[in-house]
């Protein structure tokens, strides 16, 4: 009697190839081993799903291995990810990944690798220019796109989804390597508006626009997204990764003076974080860094322009803050906050967030005025980075229930979380 289908183990060829092409990072001019591919998802688990616990999702070369001899063909969503993550892939079927019980025969035996992939329909208008690979064209497009509102952004989430998919379609088998630097640009501007729209995607973009970075060689773009990612692992609450992929994002000597001294500030709230002095020195070294910053700089250091004096000194106040002087940080943020001009609305917002903690302890009124603020400009930009900043001030101000202000923030901010 023949066998069924569902009982037929088959090698899983396309994840095989998948990790043959992945360099290994310990042996140089080798593929990664089982064993290294394990590590890499462990690690990707742990950068993906940083409020989980994970014990049950870790793997090692056995669990690789039994993957690659087809043995298993549908793991959890959680190790899926992580192994698309690692390996860069778009989908489960690309990594020879299905359901048995719901997955044509097609796809079980491995003939739809012999198939150009489906594709959806896209409703994106994309030019001649754009199709034949124009890197200044697709730079330009992205320009068009980071000066909408940023209120429209939740909008553009989609938009930009499918340009990067016309990206993945041109760069398919290294065709035009020449546009890993456009791919690392655009994935970055997806990371940020996943991030603002508290879509869980955010790290997932950020980690391929570096990768695309470092293919380009660019180290500027490179340590930018190092930057990028502590920025996010704060926000996350990861302190000891914020610290460590800052202090990689400062590794490269030719990285431009405006990028470095927004490396600088991002290592100094870091270890502000941890309550280590050595945070005051940081920033003393961004502020002299910020002085040799050309305000005509090329077009290299563009993506850190908005690190000016005033941002400088508002994560000099942060700083303080968090090192146990709230008074001269409440001092700062007070008068940056006295004058909007040119201030961008979301790091406005995040400004009210942090002087709203300065005054927690001897001001709740205040403190529930400016948190109120910060959640009028998260309305303003549509930024859910804005709100979840205020989620410390709207945990301890419940112990203020009495006072109104502090009972309409916290209903303003429960209001503000569960209609993202």
């Amino acid at each position: 009697m023949p066998r069924h289908p569902d009982t037929v183990i088959t090698p899983n060829r396309l994840l095989v190839r998948a990790r043959q092409r992945l360099t290994s990072p310990q042996r140089p001019g080798q593929c990664m081993s089982r064993a290294e591919l394990a590590d890499a998802i462990n690690a990707a688990l742990d950068r993906l799903y940083p409020a989980q616990s994970l014990t049950a999702h870790y793997v090692d070369h056995r669990w690789v291995g039994k993957l690659e001899r087809g043995e298993h063909r549908w793991p959890s969503r959680e190790r899926r990810t992580a192994l698309r993550h690692v390996i860069g892939a778009t989908t489960d079927t690309e990594l020879g990944l299905y359901s048995p019980r719901r997955t044509p025969d097609a796809i079980r035996s491995g003939r739809v690798q012999d198939q150009p992939p489906t594709r959806r329909l896209l409703h994106v208008c994309v030019s001649d220019e754009l199709l034949d690979g124009d890197p200044e064209a697709w730079l330009h497009e992205l320009d068009d796109l980071t000066n909408q509102p940023m209120r429209t952004w939740p909008q553009l989430r989609c938009q930009v989804q499918e340009y990067l998919e016309v990206l993945d379609h041109l760069q398919g088998r290294h065709a035009r390597p020449h546009l890993a630097r456009v791919d690392a640009r655009w994935s970055e501007f997806m990371s940020w508006i996943a991030d603002n729209t508290a879509s869980p995607e955010g790290w997932t973009w950020l980690d391929r626009s570096h990768r695309r970075a470092t293919e380009a060689d660019d180290t500027s773009l490179a340590a930018y997204t190092l930057m990028r990612q502590s920025q996010r692992a704060l926000d996350n609450g990861d302190v000891r990764a914020a610290i460590a992929l800052s202090r990689r994002s400062l590794a490269p000597g030719s990285v431009p003076a405006r990028t470095r001294t927004l490396c600088l500030t991002r290592i100094a709230e870091a270890l502000a974080a941890s309550g280590d002095d050595e945070a005051r020195t940081a920033i003393m070294a961004a502020r002299r860094g910020l002085l040799g910053a050309d305000a005509n700089a090329a077009d290299e250091d563009d993506f850190a322009r908005h690190c000016d004096p005033r941002y400088v000194a508002a994560v000099d106040a942060r700083c303080r803050h968090l090192l146990g002087d709230p008074a001269s940080a409440t001092s700062i943020f007070q008068e940056l906050l006295s004058d909007l001009a040119d201030i961008a609305p979301i790091d406005a917002g995040l400004w009210h967030a942090h002087l709203a903690e300065c005054y927690l302890h001897h001001n709740p009124e205040h403190a529930a005025a400016h948190g109120m603020s910060a959640l009028r400009l998260s309305d303003e930009t549509a930024s859910y980075r804005v709100i979840r900043a205020t989620q410390p001030l709207a945990i301890a101000l419940r112990r203020h229930t009495a006072l109104p202000a502090a009972q309409a923030f916290i209903d303003r901010h429960r209001t503000a979380v569960t209609s993202q």
